[in-house]
């Protein structure tokens, strides 16, 4: 090879070397997705203020709960 050319191929690798790139590697999900919950808010007749404001409480937290696991789970899996 031709010292320029030889020049020209190792400074081209040589600024390969340092930028970073993506490569899509296959991954499998975290786990199997949660079950959701099942709401007590509005099922039957209405208890009453307290009791339904309690209800829609232990809900949202439920529904908190079932969104964390499922943000867990589809952190793991491979995106398209």
């Amino acid at each position: 090879m031709k010292p320029l050319a030889c020049l020209l191929l190792s400074a081209s690798l040589a600024g390969c070397a340092g930028a970073p790139f993506k490569v899509p590697v296959s991954v499998a999900c975290v786990g199997p997705l949660p079950e959701r919950p099942a709401n007590s808010f509005g099922s039957g007749g209405y208890p009453g203020d307290k009791a339904a404001a309690q209800a829609a409480l232990v809900d949202a937290a439920a529904w908190e709960a079932y969104a964390t696991r499922l943000e867990v789970v589809i952190a793991g899996c491979p995106s398209t």
